[in-house]
């Protein structure tokens, strides 16, 4: 397949959409996630995707998935695209000659473990497929897709989404064929590689190629990426204050991972008990949740979050649980969409440097309407 570049900024609408969980009690109950759309193959198969930035793959279900998780989305088919090919970690072609490998013969499989603070922990088993993967202005990446053959239940079959594009760093991915962005930037060579992200209410916009259109309050600032060989979007954490008491000194190292693929704020399992009790939301008398602010301490910024960006409509607090082993990993948080409805992200693919500006609400990323992709030249 070959490839189209940007060749200019983009802007890609995404709107918002709930998890899909039954019961109250269930993982994931009252999530909701914010879901664009892509076209993978020729003739165009449409899918639902999570843009999720610490994700390393483009994820979608293969055709040949019977698990549950795969039946109740939409599924990629390399059998009905003329321009898919099966291939090997190496990037080579399964069966010399030939675009499907069909019949007996061995391939190489991949496993992913997906870690979601919203919808719990699971692996997605798959092989590996060449194919074109677009955006609907016509910017295309020509890259390999993990087809997964598997989901496991959790914590796939509750995502609204069909599939997920990872927008991880490059080593996040099981090789450079594997990269989203890093084909994507690889080919484009009269924009910045960079992309963004803002997210309102109701909707969302990803920003790629600059940020000239992005709704921002004040000008963005920059911090390094913090250990970049993880693959992570992350940023150290210098303290974690509630109503301005510090909560979280941080001396042994806290670190925040950009992470739209989750909907709310992820904290370590062995500090998620204590930080509930400590927010502690309440009804006010002239509605709404009241409740101490909690701030994410950065070094020359920070990102406060009020208690309706991390309490629900009924004031309890929303708090995401990361299953993370001690003591590698410590003072993890997984910056989700109640940071992100706050700050616009903007992230440096060749610098290795993210950014954060609050979002300035009356020009809000709600001006772009769901369906509508911008190009700008």
């Amino acid at each position: 397949p070959a490839d189209a570049p940007l060749s200019g900024s983009i802007v890609v609408p995404l709107r918002r959409v709930a998890a899909h969980v039954d019961e109250e009690d269930a993982p994931g109950a009252g999530a909701s996630f914010y879901v664009g759309t892509v076209s993978v193959g020729h003739p165009a198969q449409v899918l639902d995707v999570s843009f999720d930035t610490a994700s390393g793959h483009v994820l979608l279900p293969h055709r040949a998935c019977r698990s549950a998780a795969c039946l109740e989305h939409r599924r990629f088919s390399p059998w009905e695209s003329t321009t898919a090919m099966d291939i090997n970690m190496n990037g080579t072609a399964v069966r010399q000659g030939e675009r499907l490998a069909q019949g007996d013969g061995v391939r190489d499989g991949v496993t992913l473990s997906y870690t979601q603070s919203d919808l719990g922990t699971g692996d997605a088993k798959g092989v590996l497929v060449r194919d074109s993967v677009c955006m609907a202005s016509g910017a295309c990446v020509d890259m390999a897709i993990l087809a997964a053959t598997s989901l496991d239940e959790e914590p796939f079959r509750a995502m609204p989404n069909d599939g997920i594009v990872g927008l991880g760093l490059e080593s996040l991915a099981a090789g450079p064929l594997c990269s989203f962005l890093g084909r994507l930037f690889e080919g484009s060579k009269s924009v910045q590689p960079q992309f963004g992200i803002a997210l309102g209410a109701e909707s969302g916009e990803l920003h790629f190629g600059g940020h000239d259109r992005a709704p921002l309050a004040s000008p963005l600032q920059w911090f390094p990426v913090d250990h970049p060989d993880d693959g992570f979007w992350q940023v150290a954490i210098r303290a974690v204050r509630v109503g301005g008491v510090t909560v979280m000194d941080c001396e042994q190292g806290c670190h925040g991972i950009v992470d739209t693929g989750v909907s709310r704020l992820g904290v370590q399992k062995s500090n998620l008990a204590a930080l509930t009790v400590a927010l502690a939301a309440s009804s006010s008398e002239v509605g709404g949740c009241q409740g101490p602010d909690l701030t994410l301490d950065l070094g020359g910024m920070s990102l406060t979050l009020s208690a309706e960006d991390y309490a629900d409509d009924e004031c309890h607090v929303q708090l995401g649980a990361l299953d993370l082993e001690e003591p590698e990993y410590r003072g993890v948080f997984a910056l989700g969409a109640g940071v992100l409805r706050r700050y616009y992200a903007a992230f440096d693919w060749e610098q290795r440097r993210l950014a954060f500006a609050p979002i300035a609400s009356e020009k809000g990323p709600s001006n772009t309407e769901v369906g509508e992709e911008l190009l700008v030249v």
